[in-house]
């Protein structure tokens, strides 16, 4: 007879009030929607969870991400620190620790990346461009970690695998972030947004003294003749039809806290602001009572307050 497999006890985490929760199905779910596939550093995020060989802790984790298990994340360069609820009275304490580039390479990285202000440019859009990875690969240091020597992990639970599914759950969330926001995953590899813009002008890097910017007050030196302002006719009346068109741009809201997910939440209110926002932008007389307190005539009844009263129609006849 074979070996009968052995049943655990379904246990159910404790419910977190203002945990942070991950706002879609899968990593780069919300990124398909706008591009029409998943963007290629979202699926190598997963392939290398995946390397991990999490197993089903992964599924878990994704559902201890949906439902708010993380109480708490703080994102650090190089070190990722999460508290996490599960079943029992107190939360569980991790981290996670990447390797960095260091010395000359990480200095040299930075130069590089400097050198090709249009990869910063992509960065800044929420892009990743594939150079970014080649370049990281040509100084031996990979962008993407994998578990034998890049990353560290620790948990305070008594499961004896690592990464368990507490951890499985943070490294949810990293990769939702990272799939909206790339440059995050430069900044777990130690490399911050701020090492690679500078607000220094290049010539006073240098040690040449910059030009003194034109006097805006002085178009007409500027043109040669007298300038002539256009005249101002008014701003396009926005349609009604782009509600929630800002928050599509904007994308996903990493590490949310609420019960409901930021985009419904947000959308719903603009549906109901933009039609007041353009009558207001219109000088039209805005109506700012509830559905009840509007006075509605429904054939020859007259509904206020949910009260009817009858009015008499027949001196129309």
């Amino acid at each position: 007879m074979g070996k009968r497999k052995r049943k655990y006890e379904i246990r159910i985490p404790l419910t977190v009030k203002g945990g942070i929760r991950a706002q879609f199905g899968r990593i780069g779910a919300h990124r398909a929607s706008k591009l029409g596939r998943r963007v290629w550093w979202s699926r190598r995020w997963t392939d290398t969870l995946e390397s991990f060989r999490i197993g089903a802790r992964l599924g878990r984790g994704r559902n201890y991400a949906v439902s708010g298990q993380v109480r708490d994340l703080q994102i650090e360069p190089g070190l990722v620190q999460a508290t996490v609820q599960g079943t029992e009275g107190v939360p569980y304490h991790g981290y996670i620790r990447f390797r960095l580039p260091e010395g000359e390479t990480r200095k040299a990285i930075v130069q590089a990346l400097r050198a090709q202000p249009m990869l910063i440019a992509r960065l800044l859009v929420n892009e990743l461009p594939f150079e970014i990875e080649e370049l990281f690969a040509s100084f031996q240091a990979p962008l993407f970690p994998s578990l034998k020597n890049d990353v560290w992990s620790r948990c305070s639970c008594p499961d004896y695998a690592n990464p368990c599914k507490h951890l499985a759950a943070v490294y949810y969330l990293l990769g939702e972030a990272i799939s909206q926001q790339p440059i995050r995953l430069l900044e777990l590899r130690g490399i911050p947004l701020a090492d690679l813009v500078t607000d220094v002008p290049p010539a006073q890097e240098s040690g040449v003294p910059a030009e003194d910017p034109p006097d805006d007050d002085s178009l007409s030196g500027f043109f040669g003749r007298e300038f002539v302002s256009f005249p101002v006719c008014g701003d396009p009346i926005p349609s009604a039809s782009e509600t929630g068109a800002f928050l599509a741009r904007l994308g996903v809201l990493p590490f949310w806290r609420g019960e409901e997910r930021f985009a419904e939440t947000v959308s719903h209110v603009y549906t109901r602001a933009m039609p007041k926002g353009v009558t207001a932008w219109t000088a039209e007389r805005l109506d700012l009572r509830r559905e009840d307190q509007k006075v509605v005539i429904v054939g020859s009844a007259l509904h206020e307050n949910s009260r009817r009263l009858k009015v008499d129609f027949s001196w129309l006849g």
